[in-house]
């Protein structure tokens, strides 16, 4: 079986191979080797080409928006170049508006900095119609545990059920921001199974959703 981290933050593109090192030791098959910026992005295509490895380098894209016009900005200048688009969710509009555009491939934490979810059945069935998965964020979790605070699980667990229910498509990430934090995907499985995901929904959001994510959008930036 192959496993993905998509969500994996290069801080500085001549240490990738600390990254590719992890993810070995970690037994992935892939990784979304993610940046912010254009510039971070272009660097980031020239570097994986120097870089001899089994593992999948993948190009992903966060994207972090200040307002629904900023996104679809931002979503239409990086769509051709890169091969996973990362929404940073959060703001109703900007979880509504992702999902509702067929070029993003992920939400992430829909429910940061919320009082509520961040999602509701609208959200939910925009985002199955479109393929856009809803992101579990191992990250958060950890940072959640530090402080204590519970609602955000409770959030979380509510994400999951939403998207049980609409067939949306999940994936989990460890959103780790240094080679130190990324987790093996049994961790991250387990995550999952944590807030309500059963056995085979969370080994295929760290395998199956994120493979073929990867391999569709590749045909479509060939096309391209």
């Amino acid at each position: 079986m192959k496993f993905y981290d998509l969500h994996v933050h290069v801080n500085d593109p001549d240490k990738i191979d600390e990254i590719v090192e992890m993810a070995q030791r970690l037994g992935f098959y892939g990784i979304g080797l993610t940046v912010t910026t254009l510039e971070e992005l272009k660097k980031l295509k020239e570097t994986i080409k120097k870089v001899n490895t089994n593992i999948d380098l993948i190009t992903s894209v966060e994207i972090i928006a200040s307002g629904t016009r900023d996104l679809k900005r931002k979503v239409s200048k990086f769509r051709k170049m890169a091969e996973v688009i990362i929404v940073y969710g959060g703001e109703y509009n900007i979880n509504r508006i992702a999902a509702e555009d067929e070029r993003v491939d992920i939400i992430s934490h829909p429910e940061y900095k919320r009082k509520d979810s961040g999602l509701d059945e609208i959200i939910a069935r925009s985002a199955k119609e479109r393929n856009v998965a809803i992101e579990i964020n191992f990250n958060e979790i950890l940072e959640t545990y530090r402080k204590i605070r519970s609602h955000v699980f409770n959030h979380m667990m509510k994400n999951i059920s939403i998207c049980k229910k609409h067939n949306t498509m999940m994936v989990i990430s460890s959103d780790a921001k240094s080679p130190w934090e990324m987790r093996d995907p049994r961790e991250l499985s387990s995550i999952g199974q944590i807030l309500g995901m059963d056995l085979k929904e969370s080994i295929d959001a760290v395998s199956t959703i994120p493979e073929l994510m990867v391999e569709s959008n590749r045909r479509k930036l060939k096309n391209f």
